[in-house]
């Protein structure tokens, strides 16, 4: 029986040869399939199962096999999550295939094959199979891995205690055939790379994983240095999962990125910096200053490292640093590690090529200069594309480009970024850039941005036909201009954008008609201006003021906008309200006003015939005032230097609540003088608020601002309004029932109505009615009680930067409904962009898209968009919103349009419903709604 056993032994012992010989790498013995699938959990995560595959052996006897192109895998597609990976460990020879050249990525990788794996990628295959395959080990393996299962405990890679007092010890798998777990990977990584002291650092520090409590003791930190390397992630709803089992295509994909951790690599690795691509020979030169030369072939793939695609050889440029694997002389593999060039770049404007002397002039501004051409330089357009030294013409704009890691290296790149242009064009002006001498347009046909030199002598025409100067020429203005080999040689203005200047002098004369008004400037010269319709008025304390209210003496400033007046602000003189004033006296002979005001100062005023004398509605004439004015009431007035414009009796006053008491039926209010004056209330005071025309007393807070009618005594509140004024941004306007529905900066929503066309000023148009007021505009409202007083249409820009001057404070804007705009932001202005808020106007940028409001105070607001690159899923046509595929980050995928959207194909417009499926698009996004987008 024994000598059977014996026979029976030897039997089992040659099947499990004979199938090592059969299945190599991955040891097919071990043909459990169920996977753990990893899924991403920050931006370098993998959308897909993400893990890395075991390492395949081949039988023993033979040589490692290894395959170049994952593509020779017949179950691994080019479009597999792992394809990366696996084609980069396959290059190495750390992974191998199965018969019929398969991979079997879903596979689990046993414990034996991990260690093979991680040997392979430190290097150390050859010193492991010096080993014996006869050699004693602790745990069982099959006779293959035996040499490398003995050098790993010989190097520390795992330890004896560790593996035989496992929780796996008493499975019935052996030991090299387990599949290796999460952790237990984690662990052979970190070693294999040499982080065991991060791991040390990191073994008292809490993992980010919900199942933290699953993990074996001695694991935590492992885990913690893997995740800190970015070598390996979590799986479904944040978890670690560290007992469960590792793919082949997971543990390609963690050797993969722990591979940038070593120390010493392979012979067949490469890293450094390309110094040359040409005839499908790549030139690489590493820091120590050695070069080596490859072949490029069709087996040759190339991978970027920033997001794992494949590109084209095109990519590799001069001084692009990258990672070769080699095999006999070809690049099996490349990864692009880092595009940013080396070079020094010089601009200029080609002058003369002396290919026989292998040299380049160029002009500056500092004048011409002389370049020295490397035996190899080579030439492209601005897009890549190739072209001969012959072929660039004289005038081109070029930049010559130096390798900064060769010493003395002379120019070995020209790219013509424009070749000579002649032409007339149409356009708007966007900048001159005085000390470059340079002039930036619009061009009206292509909507993109041109920049010229200008000639020595530039001649200008206004739209009158008279001849100009560059000084005359504004930011927006519409014009023709002439380019002769690449200089501007000529501009026509057809029409001036519109510009606010600013003059200030002493009111001389103003006409009848309100048309015009004459300044004395400084006292030296007259300067006369039409008054635009709607001029705004400004005197101080005076809320409504106009025309009739400025005269002759009067100090002004005054805001022109293309020398036409549209505010005239009065700054020698203020109105003054006198509110609650005490009468004390009147003498109608000598038609004096004594009396006090509330603050107890006394005051004396002769009153004329041109003062307003009313009560109620009614209006007296100053021989009626002594009749029914009296000593003790209390008046308000109207004033202006010594002169009375207006006086009433006291019928409301305004001001801000101190007191309010339920009890004895009181309320105090301080008035704009700062006197704080207590009533009496009845105890079915009428309060109105915006929001509740039949408030009570008990509705009214402390610091209400408010305003109190008076009874006809004077002495008794009987009705408080209380007021209300806020910025809201325009949800809908619907002219049919004249009614608003708008939200503030939190989203809480506000309905309102607006009666008559009286209340609205709107500037962002000519005419003040309802039907000019858009979705999207931001409205600022005032209401006294619940009767609304005033509607404000802020000023708003929507558009992309083209210029921001923070010297001057001037952001100009291509705006999408009317061109280019030069907006003086001023010194009261805040930036909102992404949450953070900036009164740094360098941290507006050039092609950022804003929305600019000017508010009611002048105070600027600048928001910017955030913008994304996303691929369209669908239109939703009835609910006008777009819908985007998702993203890794869980980014917002579905949105609205603004009611002015820029939609667009280059400069074509286009409508919501050309964007269909798997259209790659720009999304420009304010306050989750799209401002902007190209496809």
């Amino acid at each position: 029986m024994n000598h059977k056993r014996k026979q029976a032994k030897k039997m089992a012992a040659a099947l499990v040869a004979l199938s090592v010989l059969m299945t190599s790498p991955a040891y097919a013995a071990e043909t459990k399939t169920d996977t753990q699938t990893e899924t991403k959990t920050d931006t370098k995560s993998e959308t897909k199962p993400e893990t890395k595959p075991s390492a395949t052996t081949a039988p023993p006897g033979t040589a490692s096999t290894s395959i170049n192109t994952v593509s020779k895998f017949s179950d691994v597609s080019l479009q597999h999550w792992a394809i990366k990976h696996i084609t980069k460990l396959a290059a190495l020879g750390i992974i191998e295939g199965y018969e019929k050249n398969e991979y079997r990525p879903e596979n689990p990788v046993s414990q034996q094959e991990v260690i093979v794996m991680a040997i392979r990628m430190m290097g150390l295959e050859n010193e492991a199979l010096k080993n014996k395959a006869e050699t004693i080990l602790p745990v069982t393996v099959d006779s293959f891995f035996k040499p490398y299962i003995a050098y790993a405990f010989e190097k520390n890679l795992i330890d004896i205690k560790e593996e035989t007092d496992s929780a796996g010890a008493s499975s019935k798998t052996a030991w090299g055939a387990r599949p290796a777990t999460r952790e237990w990977v984690a662990k052979l990584v970190i070693r294999a790379i040499n982080k065991q002291g991060l791991a040390q650092e990191k073994a008292t520090t809490t993992t980010i994983f919900k199942d933290e409590k699953d993990m074996s003791g001695w694991a935590v930190g492992y885990v913690n240095a893997a995740v800190a390397l970015n070598i390996v992630n979590g799986v479904d709803d944040n978890n670690f999962q560290p007992k469960g089992s590792v793919t082949r295509a997971q543990m390609a994909t963690f050797l993969s990125r722990a591979d940038k951790e070593l120390t010493t690599r392979s012979d067949k690795v490469m890293i450094g910096y390309v110094m040359g691509l040409s005839n499908n020979k790549l030139t690489v030169q590493n820091d120590r200053g050695q070069s080596n030369e490859y072949t490029i072939n069709s087996d040759t793939v190339i991978y970027n490292a920033k997001d794992d695609t494949r590109i084209p050889s095109s990519t590799l440029k001069e001084t692009y640093e990258v990672y070769v694997v080699q095999s006999k002389g070809a690049a099996a593999y490349i990864e692009l590690t880092s595009d940013q060039e080396k070079m020094e770049v010089t601009e200029g404007t080609l002058d003369q090529l002396f290919l026989d002397q292998m040299a380049i002039s160029i002009m500056q501004s500092s004048g011409v200069k002389l370049k020295e051409l490397a035996p190899n330089v080579t030439a492209t357009d601005k897009e890549g594309r190739g072209l001969s030294l012959g072929s660039i013409p004289k005038g081109s704009i070029i930049q010559l480009k130096r390798n900064q890691l060769i010493p003395n290296s002379k120019i070995s790149q020209i790219v013509v970024q424009q070749v000579p242009v002649s032409k007339t064009a149409e356009g708007k002006l966007v900048s001159i850039q005085k000390d470059q001498n340079t002039i930036t347009f619009l061009e009206k046909t292509s909507g993109q941005n041109e920049t010229f030199p200008l000639a020595s002598v530039v001649p200008v025409k206004l739209p009158d036909g008279t001849g100009a100067d560059l000084n005359s020429l504004r930011v927006g203005d519409t014009l023709t201009y002439e380019v002769k080999t690449n200089q501007i040689t000529g501009i026509t203005v057809n029409k001036q954008s519109d510009v606010v200047t600013t003059v200030q002098g002493t009111l001389d004369f103003i006409k009848e008609d309100k048309k015009s008004l004459t300044i004395n400037v400084a006292g030296k010269s007259l300067k006369a201006y039409f008054i635009a319709e709607n001029a705004i008025v400004s005197i101080e304390g005076l809320a409504n003021a106009g025309l009739f209210d400025i005269v002759v003496g009067d100090e002004v400033s005054l805001e022109l906008v293309n020398d036409k007046i549209v505010k005239i602000n009065v700054t020698n003189r203020s109105i003054k309200d006198m509110a609650f004033a005490t009468l004390v006296n009147f003498d109608n002979d000598t038609k004096v006003l004594t009396g006090t005001y509330e603050n107890g100062d006394l005051f004396a005023y002769k009153l004329t015939d041109s003062t307003a004398i009313k009560d109620g509605n009614r209006t007296y004439a100053l021989a009626d005032f002594a009749t029914n004015f009296h000593k003790g009431d209390k008046i308000d007035l109207r004033v202006t230097k010594d002169k009375v414009i207006t006086i009433k009796l006291t019928e409301q006053l305004e001001g801000t609540l101190t007191q309010v008491n339920t009890t004895t039926l009181e309320v105090s209010l301080r008035t704009q003088s700062g006197q704080i004056i207590t009533f009496k209330v009845p105890d079915n005071l009428w309060v109105s608020f915006w929001s509740n025309a039949n408030g009570t007393l008990k509705d009214l807070k402390v610091g209400d601002a408010v305003v109190a009618r008076l009874n006809k005594s004077q002495d008794v509140v009987q009705q408080i309004s209380v007021k209300k004024t806020a910025v809201y941004k325009i949800l809908m306007a619907n002219e049919d029932n004249r009614q608003i529905n708008a939200e503030d900066e939190t989203g809480a929503l506000f309905t309102f109505k607006i009666d008559t066309d009286d209340l609205i000023s709107n500037a962002n148009s000519t005419a003040h009615t309802f039907a000019t007021i858009q979705q999207d505009d931001y409205v600022k409202v005032s209401y006294s009680g619940n009767t609304l007083t005033n509607a404000t249409i802020l000023k708003t820009t929507r558009g992309k930067v083209t210029a921001v001057d923070t010297t001057t404070g001037l952001v100009t804007v291509q705006d999408f409904a009317s061109g280019v705009q030069a907006i003086p932001v001023g010194q009261k202005f805040v930036i909102k962009q992404g949450g953070v808020t900036s009164a740094n106007l360098s941290d507006v940028k050039v092609n950022d898209r804003v929305e600019i409001i000017s508010d009611a105070v002048d105070k600027t607001i600048i928001n910017v968009a955030a913008s994304s690159k996303r691929t369209v899923a669908t239109y939703d046509s009835v609910l006008n919103q777009l819908v985007l595929k998702s993203t890794p980050n869980n980014d917002k995928t579905t949105y609205n349009f603004y009611t002015k959207a820029f939609m667009h194909k280059g400069m074509e417009l286009v409508s919501p419903n050309a964007f269909v499926e798997n259209d790659e698009v720009t999304i420009y996004v304010l306050a989750n709604k799209i401002i902007e987008i190209e496809k």
